[in-house]
């Protein structure tokens, strides 16, 4: 089976001043000085994606999402507590044979994108979420052969997300254009992106 990642690494902000063009040495000072961060993580694919298993024709726009909360320690760079995990069913829409005339393929179940089943605490301050894509029997065209439809069975890959806890210093930044990390407007947020066209958006907040 293949082993899909998304990796979303921890960051240093030291790291991140030799990209920016700004920065708010308030803001910056803030998290800084915080000994312990409370993260509120969304990750959301969102992309046109193949939805049958093998080597058929069948895409859809795929919007799929998941959550996870956690409280980071920085002086000991350790987790504070549990590490919690909302995973969202995926959503369809528009699926269709692309790049040919044939009918649409019919499935015959739940397509999940990313199908959380656990999860891992590496020492380096990973999250390890370890999940399946599930595909469900469909009913695709033989093409190039023909459009008539035949069933076929479905089937599950291994994936893989992992997140750490990035540095909220980067909300005190002006990123680059170009640059991976965007910041919000308001400097409440900052977006990662990560392979297979996941983005993960951190709110973090100091514990007292």
């Amino acid at each position: 089976m293949m082993l899909n990642m998304f990796v979303i690494a921890a960051t240093m902000a030291g790291g991140f001043l030799a990209l920016q063009t700004g920065f708010d040495m308030a803001l910056l000072k803030k998290w800084e000085d915080a000994k312990v961060i409370r993260y509120h993580v969304v990750g959301v694919h969102a992309a046109r994606t193949k939805v049958v298993f093998g080597d058929y024709e069948g895409k859809a726009d795929v919007t799929d999402r998941i959550t996870v909360d956690f409280v980071w320690n920085k002086k000991t760079r350790k987790f504070i507590g549990e590490v919690k995990v909302t995973d969202s069913k995926s959503e369809l829409k528009n699926i269709r044979s692309d790049g040919t005339n044939c009918p649409p393929p019919t499935l015959r179940g739940d397509y999940e994108e990313f199908q959380y089943v656990k999860q891992s605490i590496e020492s380096d301050g990973q999250i390890h979420l370890i999940g399946l894509r599930v595909y469900p029997p469909a009913n695709v065209s033989q093409y190039p052969a023909s459009c008539k439809l035949m069933p076929i069975p479905g089937g599950k890959e291994d994936a893989m997300l992992v997140l750490g806890p990035g540095d909220p210093a980067v909300l005190a930044m002006t990123m680059p254009a170009g640059s991976p990390i965007s910041v919000s407007a308001d400097r409440k947020t900052f977006s990662m992106k990560g392979a297979e066209n996941w983005v993960f958006t951190f709110t973090p907040s100091v514990e007292p």
